[in-house]
């Protein structure tokens, strides 16, 4: 017996197995390459989605073991979406999506996020910037005095919102991750929880590597 998040990747490879193709491409935003794969761009790195699994086909894989088979795990699971529509561009941070079964500041949720992307940028906006820019996150403005907005697309059909809190001497940075409303008809919550952890994860090292 594997460990969970390995468990977690063969039942979905056993499940891209079936999957049809030519639906995921046209409900779902995916390129397709000449032998039938769907291929997507996500979080820097180019990949291809197979009936045999997902690969990367640029980039290097990170030393995180449990951040390279989760986010092969979440390709998985957007080929695999059932989901037909548009996003509404309508933002909600992601424990609006529990329906109150998780709550908290754990990590990548709430002030756990907030630690973390504190411990990756020592709380300063220009080495978040800088990182954002690296993964291909797009400003958009600054809705008010220290506090920054950005956009990106996790998925054709997904789109997030990060705003980046500026501290002081009386409270630290912070940072809040909101996904489109539409998210959870994508993913369901545990599925889409690994998701945006495997994006907190990739955005902390982007801001690192500067």
């Amino acid at each position: 017996m594997g460990k969970g998040h390995e468990q977690t990747y063969k039942w979905v490879m056993k499940l891209l197995k079936g999957c049809d193709f030519d639906r995921a491409q046209k409900r779902l935003g995916f390129d397709r390459e000449a032998d039938g794969a769907l291929a997507v761009d996500f979080l820097g790195r180019r990949w291809r989605i197979s009936h045999n699994g997902v690969e990367a086909v640029t980039g290097k894989d990170t030393d995180d073991g449990v951040f390279e088979v989760n986010t092969r795990s979440v390709l998985g699971y957007y080929a695999l979406s059932e989901a037909d529509c548009e996003p509404e561009m309508d933002f909600y941070p992601i424990n609006h999506f529990s329906h109150g079964i998780f709550e908290g500041g754990g990590a990548g949720y709430g002030d756990g996020l907030a630690r973390l992307f504190r411990e990756a940028t020592g709380g300063e906006y220009k080495r978040f910037a800088a990182g954002a820019e690296r993964l291909g996150l797009v400003f958009e403005k600054e809705r008010e005095p220290g506090k920054y907005v950005w956009s990106y697309r996790l998925f054709p059909k997904l789109p997030v919102k990060v705003v980046y809190y500026e501290g002081d001497e009386d409270f630290p940075s912070d940072i809040k991750v909101l996904y489109d409303r539409t998210a959870p008809i994508f993913f369901k919550f545990e599925p889409l929880a690994v998701l945006s952890n495997c994006f907190i994860q990739a955005l902390c090292h982007a801001a690192r590597a500067g």
